[in-house]
């Protein structure tokens, strides 16, 4: 077993040699491309889930099957936390439009619409930079509202793809980063591409915080949109994403060592990946058993440790890692009533820890379910922060 053929990837968005257990989702994606290709309505795609479960994968595989159909589409791309809408658009539609302008028949129709690109992008931030040599577009996606900017702009996109015969998908990761007049921005941008009947799709990935937000930022966009909660996998889907990619390479793991891991990683697509990294590193031959597996289990924990949980832990500030200690010191692992984190806190009400909850949410560490609830958007956060940060020790 050696280490340069170690089939593992434990990371962001590094796809697995064997994708287990996201079966229904592609296929749902594989019948957006099929109906709207035909010209009929199918609601776009929304991927909500906690940190590994293997969002960022699946957009990836989105992508592929895409491209393999032949529409118009672009690297998944991840809003950052200093997120603008019409930057974020702005760039990838200059690439689905220069994409489609390669083929003959749209072309033409697809230089045109660059010029509706560089109108939109008129109204981004100061200091934003966008070389597109074309003269903007007057009268469409020029008028400084965002919602009717971003409809115009996807309208010609669907009108070029339309064109073509082809559709355009836009594949965006975090979207939990955009703000409330974004969010409502692309809602109303994809209610007019069913309108229209247009091929215009969107596969969009972000936390649980996710599809609330459409909802508040529209009522409508529940109908908009299809979402799927991406949650562990079954057990049976865990063991194929465990030992798939090393029976590939002639490799097994003996009953007991399969079911070691199983029970240890929970059905967590990167806690599997991890494990299997560090299993194959330290195996010498086949079949792994059990004895080998629980020598690597303290390596896995202390590489989790390290790279998945403390980094995050560390990006709170000292109020904020305290805030998360008394989340970590209640009962389970959530969610959490806001007021019982408050009070293990040391505060006298939810005011008192307002800052502290406001900007963990804000960085992506937890979310709320519901009014007066909090919950991590990492799993198993809890364990961690009580083996290694408790409470008691922050004070």
């Amino acid at each position: 077993m050696n280490r340069g053929d170690n089939p593992y990837t434990p990371g962001a968005g590094w796809k697995p040699r064997k994708l287990a257990g996201r079966e229904s989702e592609l296929d749902q994606f594989r019948v957006l491309l099929d109906r709207m290709g035909r010209g009929d309505h199918e609601p776009s795609l929304i991927f909500t889930g906690l940190r590994g479960v293997g969002k960022t994968v699946l957009l990836l595989e989105c992508e592929a099957l895409a491209r393999e159909a032949s529409w118009a589409t672009h690297d998944v791309y991840e809003v950052g936390t200093q997120a603008d809408f019409r930057i974020t658009f702005a760039k990838l539609a200059t690439v689905l439009l220069r994409s489609m302008s390669l083929k003959q028949r749209m072309k033409k129709r697809a230089q045109a619409a660059l010029g509706v690109v560089k109108a939109f992008a008129e109204f981004a931030p100061p200091g934003f930079r966008f070389r597109l040599e074309v003269s903007p577009a007057i009268g469409k996606a020029d008028s400084g509202d965002p919602e009717e900017d971003l409809a115009d702009l996807l309208d010609e996109i669907g009108q070029v793809a339309l064109a073509g015969a082809t559709g355009a998908v836009f594949l965006i990761d975090e979207l939990q980063n955009l703000d409330p007049l974004s969010l409502a921005a692309i809602s109303m941008a994809f209610q007019r591409m069913v309108k229209k009947s247009l091929p215009v799709a969107l596969v969009a990935a972000g936390l649980p915080s996710v599809s609330d937000g459409l909802f508040a930022a529209k009522g409508y966009s529940d109908r908009l949109f299809n979402h799927y909660e991406l949650d562990q996998l079954s057990r049976a889907a865990a063991r194929t994403a465990l030992i798939g990619p090393a029976a590939v390479l002639g490799v097994d793991y003996t009953r007991d060592a399969i079911e070691y891991i199983l029970d240890e990683t929970q059905g967590y697509p990167y806690f599997i990946q991890e494990y299997g990294r560090v299993t194959w590193n330290e195996c010498e031959s086949s079949p792994v058993d059990l004895d080998v597996v629980r020598v690597v289990r303290e390596s896995v924990r202390e590489r989790l440790a390290d790279n998945f949980y403390g980094r995050r832990f560390n990006q709170g500030t000292d109020t904020e890692q305290r805030y998360m200690a008394a989340m970590a010191s209640l009962d389970g692992e959530g969610p959490f009533r806001s007021a019982a984190v408050s009070a293990a806190y040391g505060a006298k009400s939810t005011t008192g820890t307002s800052l502290q909850r406001d900007g963990l949410i804000k960085k992506g560490l937890i979310w709320s379910p519901r009014r007066g609830q909090v919950a991590f958007t990492v799993p198993r956060f809890g364990e961690f922060i009580r083996e290694f940060y408790p409470l008691e020790e922050l004070d």
